[in-house]
């Protein structure tokens, strides 16, 4: 069997995305105080506020939209997403597949709004990146 070329191992993409996150979103979250900072931010504002009547709409830091934009250019299979079971009630964290047509696994713990569910999906977006790359 012929050896895979460096294209269809996708590898211009996988380097430059570990370097970016060894240089610019590791650092953020090592250090302990500055990902407790992250983490209340999140906390406080986990999807954004789009401004509203006249008000201006309340964006992430840049430290956090660079953490979180490293979150989104993840690949679909085992992502984390945001599961609404009862509107304004029961939300839950599901895994997708990242096979078209198969279900997601919806995990068990119900949160009681958005907001604390995408908390939840944050934490562990988080911790799952800090374990991939030897830490925590």
């Amino acid at each position: 069997m012929a050896k895979k070329t460096g294209v269809q191992e996708n590898r211009g993409y996988t380097q430059t995305d570990d370097f970016i996150t060894r240089t610019h979103i590791l650092p953020l979250l090592i250090d302990k105080k500055k990902r407790k900072e992250l983490l209340d931010e999140h906390k406080n504002n986990p999807i954004g506020q789009p401004g509203c009547n006249g008000r201006a709409g309340i964006q992430h830091s840049e430290d956090l939209q660079r953490v979180i934009d490293k979150f989104r250019r993840r690949a679909m299979a085992g992502k984390y997403v945001r599961i609404c079971k009862t509107p304004h009630k029961d939300y839950r964290i599901g895994i997708v597949s990242g096979v078209r047509g198969k279900p997601v696994k919806i995990l068990t713990k119900p949160y009681p709004s958005e907001d604390a569910c995408e908390h939840e999906i944050f934490k562990k977006r988080v911790n799952d990146l800090l374990k991939e790359y030897g830490y925590k």
